[in-house]
């Protein structure tokens, strides 16, 4: 809901969130209204399953039209829109059938994003500790999300930004110039 989703951020002292429902732009799109009706930001983006895992895609503002959609596509769907492209949880447990990386990147991804998700609300400190060490490895930029399936989980893990973007084109400008970290919360 709208307004549980503002009025949680608010109380934990959010500027912004970003709603990356799966397969769907609808949800972000009807938080970002409501939001804006009410002085707080919200993000739209949306999360998309491919055979390289899920992504984190803001700038595409098209409903997904099947659940398990070809990389190749998405990565061209998102450049022709200026968009971006983060893989999300790159570490989820290995007996998760979506797990992909066991440590390495495929050149494919690498070479379509600047950023992972290396802060997840959802996931257990040591998949975090894990995308932090791939991160690393390749140079890249980290993220954190809150992964939130329920009001509660709102904040778990942030995105830290040294200037706060204004919207969904400064915040992919944002991204690609990585001055910003992943968090959790509790560390603040």
């Amino acid at each position: 809901m709208p307004d549980e989703l503002v009025e949680r951020a608010q109380e934990l002292g959010l500027d912004a969130v970003c709603v990356t429902e799966h397969s769907t732009y609808r949800g972000a799109q009807v938080n970002y209204e409501y939001a804006k009706e009410h002085d707080f930001l919200v993000f739209r983006g949306m999360e998309v399953y491919t055979e390289q895992g899920d992504m984190l895609v803001i700038g595409w503002d098209t409903n997904i039209r099947y659940y398990l959609f070809p990389f190749e596509d998405l990565k061209r769907e998102v450049d022709e829109r200026n968009g971006i492209i983060i893989p999300a949880h790159p570490c989820r447990g290995e007996a998760d059938a979506r797990h992909r990386s066991k440590g390495e990147i495929e050149e494919e991804l690498l070479d379509s994003i600047c950023a992972i998700e290396t802060r997840n609300g959802a996931m257990t400190r040591k998949s975090n500790d894990q995308a932090e060490g791939l991160r690393k490895r390749y140079k890249l930029f980290g993220t954190g999300g809150s992964d939130a399936h329920h009001v509660s989980h709102i904040g778990r893990c942030l995105t830290v930004f040294e200037e706060e973007p204004g919207d969904e084109v400064e915040l992919i400008e944002a991204l690609r110039g990585g001055k910003y970290r992943a968090c959790y919360l509790e560390d603040l």
